[in-house]
């Protein structure tokens, strides 16, 4: 009992070190790009192609030291948030500084309205081109055929 009761209380001074240990030194966008691009291939060289596929994804680094990363769609969400923490660990140790930050933004995508009879695909065609609504006057054409 006493020797578990050991374990974890040098779990917590390792943990608490790791805290300490991180400064503040200056980064770059640049530094930061690079760093995370590091990790990404280290994902990739371990065979973790969806970790590494939703890291490339459109990533923005700020000199605030935020990143911004927008992905498509909730599914990815879960990767990044499997992920977040071993991410930010790395970038926050390589690079000295524990202000580090993830910020996940997933894609709004607009529906698109499907396009199926003739009737909606030519109304689609006369918003793009005008004179089709003139041209179908002038030759009485039927688009219900």
């Amino acid at each position: 009992m006493a020797s578990i009761r050991e374990n974890i209380s040098q779990k917590e001074n390792s943990t608490q070190e790791a805290q300490i240990s991180i400064g503040t030194d200056p980064v770059t966008p640049e530094q930061l790009k690079d760093e995370w691009n590091k990790f990404a291939e280290e994902l990739k060289k371990k065979g973790r192609e969806r970790e590494y596929n939703t890291l490339n994804q459109q990533v923005v680094f700020n000199d605030d030291l935020s990143i911004n990363l927008t992905i498509p769609n909730s599914f990815q969400s879960l990767t990044i948030e499997g992920l977040q923490q071993e991410l930010l660990t790395h970038l926050r140790t390589k690079l000295n500084n524990r202000d580090i930050r993830l910020i996940t933004e997933i894609e709004k995508i607009e529906d698109k309205k499907l396009i199926y009879t003739n009737s909606e695909k030519f109304d689609y065609l006369a918003e793009k081109y005008p004179k089709l609504k003139e041209l179908k006057a002038r030759l009485d054409l039927d688009t219900d055929f």
